[in-house]
C-alpha cells in the first residue's frame, strides 16, 4: 500500500473531555500522524504493499482508551488533553482468518491484551498472519492552546517466517506419507500488546505439500517469534502417532526464528540418524493456506 494511504490526521476522540472540544482548546494537542513500514533490517517498505491494513489502539495509564476508528478514509481522530501520557499500539496486518482479534474492555492493560491464534478443526495452530507492529509514547503535554504535533509511527515486521523440508522420508520409515503432518512448537499461542510472548504452548500445524518421491514441503508460513532464549520443536506425526522430534540442528543449536527473518529446515532421512541443516535468510515471500 501506499505511503499516502497511511497519512493519519489526528483531531478529536469522542472520549476526551470538553477541554479539548471547538472553542475551547488551552492545553490540547493535536497529531498528524504518519506510519511508515520497515523490515527487520529497518529497510523502508512502505511503498510495497506489504501492510494492507493498520489498526491503532490506545492508551493511557489506566489501561485501553479506545481503537482509533478506520472509516471509510485515511483521517483517523485523536487529541490529547493537557498533561496526559498516552500510549498509541499499531498492528500491521491483523487478519481475522489466522488471529483472533481483541475487542478490549476499557481499562484493559497492555500485558493483559493479546491476539491469540485461531485454531485448525483438528486443535493445531494456524499459521499466523504477517504481522507488523510499532509502539509510540505520546508523553503529557503542557502548551497552552491547540497546538500540532507531527509524529512518526514506525512498523516494523513481528513475524517470523519458517519453512520445512523432509528427505528419504519413506525409505526411513517405510510406509507413505499421505497422511503425515508437520507440528511447529513454540512458546506461546499468543502475543500481548507489548509485543511478547504470552498464552499457551502453540503448535503450528502448516499445509504440506507431497512431491513424487513422497517427501514433504511446508512452504514459508508465519510464525509468532521465538524468544531469545527460546526454541522451536519441529514434531512429525502420521495417523495421530509422532515419528520424529527435534528442537536443535546438527550441531545442538536451538531451532530458532527471529522477527523479520526466515528459518528454512531441512531434515534428511536417508542415514540412520536424521540430519538436520537449518538456515536464516532474509524475508522470502509467503502466500500461505490458513485452512487445511
Amino acid at each position: 500500500m501506499a505511503a499516502s494511504a497511511f497519512l493519519v490526521c489526528l483531531a478529536c476522540l469522542c472520549a476526551l473531555p470538553t477541554g479539548c472540544v471547538r472553542e475551547d482548546v488551552d492545553g490540547c494537542l493535536q497529531y498528524s500522524l504518519s506510519v511508515k513500514v520497515v523490515d527487520a533490517d529497518g529497510n523502508d517498505i512502505t511503498s510495497s504493499g506489504t501492510v494492507t491494513s493498520v489498526d491503532l489502539y490506545l492508551f493511557d495509564a489506566d489501561g485501553f482508551v479506545r481503537l482509533i476508528p478506520k472509516g471509510t478514509s485515511t483521517d483517523y481522530v485523536f487529541a490529547e488533553e493537557e498533561g496526559s501520557a498516552l500510549t498509541l499500539v499499531a498492528w500491521g496486518n491483523l487478519k481475522a482468518d489466522s488471529l483472533n482479534i481483541p475487542q478490549l474492555a476499557v481499562g484493559t492493560s497492555l500485558e493483559d491484551a493479546q491476539i491469540v491464534l485461531l485454531k485448525h478443526t483438528n486443535g493445531g495452530d494456524r499459521p499466523s498472519s504477517d504481522l507488523f507492529y510499532s509502539k509510540l509514547e505520546l508523553g503529557p503535554t503542557t502548551r497552552a492552546g491547540m497546538s500540532e504535533n507531527t509524529s512518526t509511527i514506525v512498523l516494523k515486521r513481528l513475524a517470523s517466517g519458517v519453512s520445512i523440508r523432509t528427505s528419504s522420508l519413506e525409505r526411513h520409515f517405510g510406509t507413505s506419507a499421505d497422511t503425515c503432518r508437520i507440528v511447529v512448537r513454540g512458546a506461546g499461542n499468543a502475543l500481548n500488546f507489548l509485543a511478547k510472548i504470552a498464552g499457551e504452548e502453540s503448535g503450528y500445524e502448516p499445509v504440506v505439500k507431497r512431491d513424487a518421491g513422497g517427501d514433504l514441503y511446508a512452504a514459508p508460513f508465519c510464525i509468532f517469534p521465538t524468544q531469545e532464549d527460546g526454541s522451536l520443536t519441529i514434531e512429525l506425526y502420521r495417523s495421530g502417532k509422532k515419528l520424529f522430534s527435534t528442537s536443535t540442528d546438527d550441531e545442538g543449536n536451538p531451532l530458532q526464528a527471529p522477527a523479520g527473518k526466515t528459518l528454512s529446515v531441512n531434515i534428511d532421512f536417508a542415514n540412520a540418524k536424521a540430519k538436520i541443516t537449518v538456515s536464516v535468510t532474509n524475508w522470502q515471500q509467503i502466500d500461505q493456506d490458513t485452512e487445511m
